[in-house]
């Protein structure tokens, strides 16, 4: 079973990476610029549900840089009391750069049809990894465009996805930043 180190480390490679999505719904066309923070993965790890964890009431990029440095262990954060709430997304969440890759299953994220849900995102994802059927919320940055994972967690009992509007994904590429390099993952308009 992965744990925290294991997510802040991919998760520090996703630090110099950037995903560029056009998606295609009734002759609408939107583009999706997805970017990192570390300050991020605190809330994607699901630590904000670890209240009994003294160490994890900081700067949430300070915390992230704490794990990365082993000042934070695994096994600190394991014994919480409350780390069942979140022992599958912390499991999953290494996965992440790989279901950003591979997903095609995108759908608009109208909070209202989900009436148990306090998510606030524009965008959901929807994938299968291992066996486990993972969703990521993205929401806006306040950029038109300019999208952040909200949240982030395998499915449990409901399906974040029903009633949502699917948009078909016409285009993908990731930019990593430091060099430029662009790595097309898909190209629908390339006909």
């Amino acid at each position: 079973m992965r744990n925290v180190y294991d997510c802040v480390e991919a998760f520090g490679k996703l630090l110099d990476k950037e995903y560029h999505l056009v998606l295609g719904r009734k002759n609408v066309v939107v583009s999706l610029h997805i970017s990192f923070d570390k300050k991020e993965c605190f809330h994607l790890m699901g630590l904000q549900y670890l209240t009994d964890r003294p160490e994890l009431v900081h700067d949430r990029g300070k915390i992230f840089d704490a794990i990365r440095e082993h000042k934070i262990t695994p096994e600190q954060i394991q014994s919480s009391d409350l780390y069942y709430k979140i022992a599958d997304r912390v499991d999953m969440l290494p996965l992440l750069e790989s279901m950003l890759d591979s997903n095609d299953t995108i759908f608009k994220y109208n909070r209202k049809l989900n009436a148990y849900s306090l998510i606030k995102a524009n965008y959901i994802m929807k994938n299968v990894t291992e066996g486990q059927i993972l969703f990521l919320f993205l929401a806006e940055k306040g950029e038109e465009g300019r999208y952040f994972c909200r949240s982030f967690f395998p499915q449990d009992k409901m399906d974040y996805t029903k009633n949502q509007a699917s948009w078909t994904l016409l285009y993908k590429k990731k930019v990593t930043l430091s060099t430029r390099k662009e790595e097309i993952l898909y190209d629908r308009l390339k006909k």
